[in-house]
């Protein structure tokens, strides 16, 4: 592949940046198909007056395979700019010896020297000299194209085009650049050829020389012909024209190898410093740099023009030597460790108090329509007003929300069903700041298997999220702002560290929400598992993971996943009337009483309550953890009494939320015997009341295994609170009455 890469190289650097602009991307849609990368397109492109890097950098990004653009187009482009096609065969290894090549058939008066040998003696009266100002400059190496000649090219004639020779180390002639008459370059301009033209067939080798190459003399090296004339008129020195600035690192390493005792000198154009800085390091030269204040891509010949060749001199003499580079900062960082309890780092900060944290990068996920951009919306609103969602804290702060999917008037119409059902004032909402972004949705983008990069969208949210110092970003969605393939490790990773990069900007919460599928979704509550699809970076890579279920009955659950920086929360279960929002189901110790369905719910619960305390006796142990083996569906779905209650993995974990929510349940810390750290749920002194169960007694048959943790230390003792060990005999209907009694004293 070096080879093909290689031969694609010089085709490319064979066309002339300066190409209309269609052209222009054309060129880079076919070196792309060739298999070059952004750094040649890049650098092949800064030689052009009108280069920009970001314009480069876009214009790389969107390109699209296809469209009939392959690496024939390339090489089709270079050939119709002098290249060779086929000079360096792909067979050939990059550093095998190369053979010799058999004399090529030329046609009679078509060679490089017949036609430098049948054109005239070139004059200061032709207008590109007269243009240049470079009046005096030695005229004997320039030929100019006679009137009459036989010579076209780009389909117009070439009488009067000065010629000026491109010349090999050993001095033989490689092939010819003509500058045609204003009027013809006009033509070819309009349409889309580039004003300045090679011998057709014949690539560019070595350079071209203004004055003399003298040992151990002081060589200007430059990209065009009239700053080598304005070096030569202003100090008398030998100037050398690459045809290009992307020829400049090959043309100065052959004139190092040529003379080591040389002063070379770069003569950068205008923004270009910076390349030949890494240029000059290189092979032991130095640069001249432009004066500040000039605009990109203007050049010492401008300079001479306007403020003489006096000012010339001294910004030439004035050339130095870069500076080193300094080394890269270290990848790896030393962490302090010593002062861990001196000078301790700060806990873990949450906007959304126990499952957004700060700084990071956190994952909604869920099918489509589950009312994921509500939720988000609703605690956009929350925390741009310090309100608690669901029952758990926010922290006030300034708040962005992006919508890449929907448009400004259907978050708009979100955002004022939300005003509406919570009485709030939009006034209020001054520290709520909403971006629709749907008509340029991607923050980054990725092409085959490369890893991609950041967008112009991201870089205005990235500075919008520093501007307005937000806390908390909601980003709607990934399958919008993601331009990659989400099986693709590497591309997600690089996304989610840019978002990443964005949440340590400013110590925010990024929020990103997440689609996924039916069968992902289902798949996911029959088994327990993980939910998501696509590659396992995007979970791994998020600090906190949320998801978000909808029941048969229109009941949904948020669950809380994973968390690494804190335990995590209880999950959520969530009703949703008709005209209203999503709010918390069964919110006080009364529980099930206050739902219409109570009475099956009860039974149901105390069911799952009495299997739950039977496998504890046995020494299994359920888990909160929904996305672990040993979650309450797993471990209960083979027992009888479950069976017989018909329960789907989403009514388990419903029920065993409101359970939770009622203080039934709680999670308790506990080691196995291999000393790791698991929680399992533990029936309350009230769930046991309720239930109808005895005080727990130790575990009669330790049974660990893979699904379920075995306690270390022995049984848990008796409980101390509401009931006592003789409370076994209540009812349940009592232990609801007298637990609802507590409640509403």
């Amino acid at each position: 592949m070096n080879g093909d890469t290689d031969r694609a190289r010089d085709a490319l650097h064979a066309i002339p940046p300066d190409l209309p602009r269609d052209a222009w991307v054309r060129a880079g849609m076919a070196a792309q198909a060739a298999g070059l990368d952004f750094e040649a397109f890049d650098q092949w492109s800064a030689s052009a007056p009108s280069y920009t890097a970001t314009d480069c950098r876009d214009t790389w990004r969107s390109i699209k395979p296809g469209k009939g653009i392959t690496a024939a187009t390339l090489f089709k482009m270079a050939a119709d700019h002098g290249w060779r096609n086929g000079h360096d065969k792909q067979s050939r290894a990059k550093d095998a010896p190369r053979p010799a090549e058999p004399p090529r058939k030329v046609a009679p008066g078509k060679s490089p020297a017949d036609v430098f040998a049948r054109c005239e003696a070139a004059t200061n009266a032709h207008p590109c000299i007269m243009e240049k100002r470079a009046a005096g400059v030695p005229l004997e190496s320039l030929r100019m194209v006679p009137s009459g000649d036989a010579l076209t090219i780009q389909g117009e004639s070439m009488a009067g085009a000065l010629v000026i020779p491109v010349t090999r180390a050993d001095g033989t002639i490689s092939t010819l650049q003509l500058i045609p008459p204003p009027e013809v370059g006009e033509r070819l301009k309009a349409k889309g050829k580039p004003g300045k033209l090679n011998l057709p067939g014949y690539p560019l080798q070595g350079w071209f020389t203004v004055g003399e190459l003298a040992p151990g003399g002081v060589v200007y090296v430059c990209e065009g012909a009239g700053q080598a004339w304005a070096c030569w008129q202003a100090t008398g020195h030998a100037a050398v024209c690459c045809f290009g600035w992307g020829r400049v690192s090959k043309v100065t390493a052959e004139l190092r190898q040529r003379d080591a005792s040389a002063r070379l000198v770069l003569v950068p154009d205008r923004g270009k410093e910076q390349d030949a800085d890494k240029i000059a390091f290189d092979v032991g030269a130095a640069v001249a740099r432009m004066p500040e204040g000039w605009e990109k891509n203007c050049d010492v010949s401008d300079l001479a023009q306007r403020d003489g060749l006096d000012v010339l001199v001294l910004l030439l003499e004035g050339a130095s030597e870069p500076p080193k580079p300094e080394p890269p900062p270290p990848l790896l960082k030393p962490v302090s460790v010593l002062d861990v309890l001196t000078n301790p780092s700060p806990p873990p900060q949450f906007v959304w108090d126990g499952y957004l944290p700060r700084g990071t990068v956190s994952l909604l996920g869920g099918h489509g329509g589950t009312g994921k951009s509500v939720f988000s919306l609703m605690l956009g609103v929350c925390a741009a007003l310090g309100r608690p969602l669901f029952g758990a804290d926010t922290a006030p702060c300034r708040t962005l929300y992006l919508s890449l999917e929907d448009g400004q008037h259907i978050v708009r119409h979100r955002l004022a069903h939300i005003c509406r059902t919570w009485a709030i004032d939009p006034e209020q909402l001054r520290d709520l700041l909403i971006v629709d972004g749907t008509e340029h949705p991607e923050l980054f983008v990725a092409e085959n298997r490369g890893a991609g990069a950041t967008t112009a969208t991201y870089g205005e949210l990235h500075k919008l999220v520093q501007d307005e110092n937000i806390g908390l970003v909601t980003i709607d969605n990934a399958s919008d702002s993601f331009g990659g393939d989400e099986i693709q490790r590497r591309q997600v990773r690089a996304f989610m560290r840019s978002l990443a990069e964005i949440a340590r900007s400013t110590n925010c919460a990024v929020l990103l929400l997440v689609h996924v599928d039916k069968a992902t979704s289902r798949n996911r509550a029959a088994a327990g598992g993980e939910a998501y699809s696509g590659s396992t970076a995007w979970h791994n890579s998020a600090r906190s993971r949320l998801f978000l279920t909808r029941a048969e009955d229109g009941t949904l659950t948020l669950e809380h996943q994973k968390s690494n920086l804190g335990k995590l929360r209880e999950s959520l279960t969530l009703t949703w009337p008709d005209g209203g929002l999503p709010m918390l189901d069964a919110p006080d110790l009364s529980g099930f009483a206050n739902r219409a369905q109570g009475r099956a719910d009860d039974a149901r619960a105390a069911t799952l309550l009495k299997l739950i305390a039977e496998l504890e006796g046995l020494g299994q142990y359920c888990s909160p953890a929904t996305t672990s083996r040993n979650h309450v569906h797993a471990m209960l779905r083979g027992e009888p009494a479950f069976l017989s209650l018909k329960l789907k993995a989403d009514d388990t974990r419903r029920i065993v939320n409101q359970c939770q929510r009622a203080k039934w349940l709680e999670p308790l810390d506990y080691r196995s015997p291999d000393r790791k750290p698991h929680q399992r749920w533990a029936i309350t002194p009230e769930g046991r009341i309720f239930a109808g169960l005895p005080a727990p007694t130790a575990p009669t048959c330790a049974n660990f295994n893979d699904g379920a943790h075995g306690a270390e230390g022995g049984a848990p003792t008796a409980p101390t609170s509401i009931g006592g060990v003789g409370e076994g005999a209540r009812t349940q209907d009592g232990a609801v009455g007298a637990i609802a009694g507590v409640a509403h004293a």
